[in-house]
Order: C-alpha cells, then sequence, then structure tokens
C-alpha cells in the first residue's frame, strides 16, 4: 500500500479554483498599491487574534478569524505576482509569519484545552502542531537542498481550512485529528521524496 502522491509542479486541485475566485479582489488590491508584505503582517495579526480567541474559549469565532486570516495568506503572493512585486525578502517574511501564526493557533487550541481539563485533546493539539511544522521544515530544509519539495496531501492552506471549518462547526477535535493525520502522511511524504531525489 502506497501513500498518496501528488508530484512536484501539479497544483493541489483547490488552488487553481481559489485563484479564480480570488483574482478580482487580486487585481483590486494591486490596483490601490497595496503591498503584498501589508497583506502578510495582516494574516498574521489575525492570527494573534484566533489564537486569543482559541485559548479564552471561543472556538467558533476563534475558527472564522482564522478562516479570514487565512484569505490574507492566500492573496500575499498573488497580489505580489499581479503587481510584479515579487521579492527575496517578501518571500521570506511569508513563510516566516506563516510558521508563527500557526503556532501561535495550536498554542491557543493547546491552552484551552488544558484550561478546561481536557488533556487528551491538549496532547492531540500539539500533536497536529508537531507534524504540521515537521510538513513546513521538511519542504523548506529539502529546497534548502535545491530539491523541488512542494509535494504531499495536505499544505498549510489545506490545514487552516480544515481546522477553521472543524472550529466554526463544533468539531475541534475531529478537525485536530485529520490535520494531524494529513501533516504526518505530508512530512513522511516528502521524506520520501527527498530520499528518492538523492539516491
Amino acid at each position: 500500500m502506497s501513500l498518496p502522491h501528488r508530484e512536484p509542479g501539479q497544483p493541489y486541485p483547490y488552488k487553481a479554483a481559489l485563484r479564480g475566485l480570488l483574482h478580482p479582489l487580486v487585481r483590486l488590491l494591486s490596483s490601490l498599491g497595496v503591498g503584498p508584505d501589508v497583506l502578510t503582517i495582516a494574516g498574521w495579526t489575525f492570527s494573534l487574534v484566533a489564537a486569543t480567541l482559541f485559548a479564552t474559549g471561543h472556538v467558533r469565532i476563534a475558527g472564522a478569524v482564522m478562516l479570514f486570516a487565512g484569505l490574507f495568506d492566500a492573496l500575499d503572493g498573488a497580489v505580489a505576482r499581479e503587481s510584479n512585486r515579487m521579492s527575496a525578502f517578501g518571500a521570506f517574511l511569508d513563510s516566516s509569519l506563516d510558521r508563527l501564526s500557526e503556532s501561535a493557533v495550536f498554542v491557543g487550541i493547546i491552552f484551552y484545552f488544558a484550561a478546561v481539563g481536557s488533556p487528551y485533546e491538549a496532547l492531540l493539539a500539539g500533536a497536529a502542531m508537531t507534524f504540521s511544522l515537521g510538513t513546513s521544515y521538511t519542504r523548506a530544509r529539502a529546497e534548502g537542498l535545491g530539491i523541488d519539495c512542494e509535494v504531499g496531501l495536505l499544505e498549510r492552506a489545506g490545514r487552516v481550512m480544515i481546522l477553521s471549518l472543524a472550529s466554526i462547526t463544533g468539531f475541534l477535535t475531529a478537525g485536530l485529528a485529520l490535520v494531524a493525520a494529513g501533516a504526518l502522511i505530508t512530512t513522511a511524504q516528502r521524506i520520501l521524496h527527498v530520499r528518492r531525489a538523492t539516491r
């Protein structure tokens, strides 16, 4: 039995549809001169708000804010390409704040479960955080070696979508389980991909 695999260069199925939906907004932001770094920082800020809401037990609202923050994560790169304002620092800032945003949200969720006396759910959230950061690190490390590693079952946008919708609908624990499993599979896929590429 083999893990589901997506080759480098093949787009994630939902990305093309999302880009089409967001294109009018991307063009508007570009025409207004909104910088991609501003959008990156805005997304990070809303992620911190979502993390705080999770920590204080406002799970459904936190999910909605997290979904809104994810919109900025989709917009910053698209605006950079549309306005021809791509830069090495912008890519670095985006990746760095993505990791900080994701970590903050998981810390908020872990705090919430710890506060309400649910240690196993807190442990699950910790596992989801660990495997999610693992997917990002394996890709970054591979690309540092010159290997394209945009492969795997579940990238950041998918994790945000699952966790946001699970929170809004009241199925946070199930969402965490899906994210943990998907991120673990993706990490394994990326490790195997790099192993094949370096043999």
